[in-house]
């Protein structure tokens, strides 16, 4: 019996600024330390980027806030930062879509250095396999946080004209209010880029919001939806799925935030919360800690809870970055952790993959086994 093919949209603008970004060169840039950074070479125009995130606009918000994803093997991936070349060591490394589905949890922009080249490659992909990729809203896909953390300034210095920068920065701005917020994977994964909230009794919740108005004393409820095109609220559920953090291993119960925004979440809610939704493990991104340097990753509360960063070398902590695979076999979930070390780190094991090194050597060592990339993009 023939595969089912995947569904792919062709649409020929999509698919050349695609092509144009995959198949740019590498060059190499300096940043205040006189450290390499290693970046793409390419030129994306403003009129690219208008007709790309109008049609964003539209897929995303044909899609429910709360994704509800198969139980097929898929790839989960968690800040970026602007981080393009090691966006592409990942796709290299993991098998580029639609050999492979892939779920991003947010934060694409910021920090790093091409966050514009970042989310226009991820905004393709979506587009061309909305069955492969899927897209959640991070805290940094946000009008205030992009003003403050680089994204915004980015667009300003990509042309010439502030004007057009600014008009640029608005338009993206506008394509992320539209993103949903959370995912189910296979009926039995959580995932979202901050954790779980308060106002959340049931995971459902998200996509119809049920609040005891307990402020007035008086026992009554009613519903609210989260409407899109959402900006991120200064409390409430939509803002702590993209803000909340867990507390440390020995705290119970929700606590106030040291970021002075949302709240944390201990065991106690962890446990409860996927007690009550038939929810095996919680996966979210949203955080660097010192345990997680060597990693990229950790694990809390039981196995119940993952916090996953894929950024590398993130703002020069030396970090080491990973993803996770996911497979399901009936009820459980097989999670495979892939780690790409920064050079900082060593002794390398067979399994791992070293992330900064020099990339000439790296093109020279792909062409001797073969393009993997290349090759995806003669197939699609």
């Amino acid at each position: 019996m023939a595969s089912k093919l995947p569904r792919i949209n062709h649409d020929d603008e999509v698919f050349a600024l695609m092509h144009k970004i995959l198949s740019s060169p590498i060059h190499t840039v300096y940043g205040e330390d006189l450290e390499k950074i290693y970046q793409l070479n390419v030129e994306i125009t403003p009129n690219e980027i208008s007709k790309l995130t109008e049609k964003m606009r539209r897929m995303f918000l044909e899609q429910p806030v709360l994704l509800t994803i198969g139980n097929d093997p898929i790839t989960v991936v968690a800040d970026m930062h602007g981080q393009s070349i090691h966006l592409l060591r990942i796709l290299l490394s993991c098998e580029a879509p639609p050999a492979q589905k892939f779920l991003f949890l947010g934060d694409y922009v910021d920090r790093g250095s091409q966050s514009i080249v970042v989310i226009c490659l991820l905004f393709c992909l979506k587009h061309r396999y909305p069955h492969h990729v899927f897209l959640l809203r991070g805290n940094h896909e946000d009008i205030n946080t992009t003003l403050n953390y680089g994204f915004y300034d980015e667009c300003l210095d990509q042309w010439r004209s502030e004007e057009i920068g600014e008009t640029m920065w608005k338009t993206f701005i506008e394509t992320f209010n539209c993103m949903p917020l959370a995912a189910v994977i296979g009926g039995k994964v959580f995932c979202s880029h901050g954790g779980i909230s308060p106002w959340m009794d049931t995971i459902e919740d998200i996509n119809s919001v049920k609040i005891n108005n307990a402020i007035c004393l008086v026992k009554r409820s009613f519903s609210v939806q989260i409407e899109r095109p959402l900006v991120v609220p200064p409390y409430g559920l939509a803002c702590d799925l993209l803000w909340s953090d867990p507390s440390q291993p020995e705290k119970n119960g929700w606590g106030l935030s040291h970021r002075g925004i949302s709240f944390t979440y201990g065991k106690s809610v962890v446990d409860e919360f996927c007690a009550k939704n038939d929810i095996s493990l919680m996966i979210r991104g949203h955080q660097l800690f010192k345990e997680m340097y060597p990693q990229g990753s950790v694990i809390r509360f039981g196995g119940r809870l993952i916090s996953l960063f894929s950024a590398l070398n993130y703002e020069g902590h030396r970090n080491n970055s990973s993803v996770l695979k996911l497979d399901f076999s009936g009820s459980r979930v097989k999670v495979k952790q892939i780690l790409y070390r920064c050079r900082h780190y060593a002794p390398l094991k067979n399994h791992e993959i070293l992330a900064c090194r020099d990339m000439k050597l790296a093109k020279q060592q792909e062409k001797r086994r073969g393009s993997r990339m290349d090759s995806v993009i003669g197939k699609i």
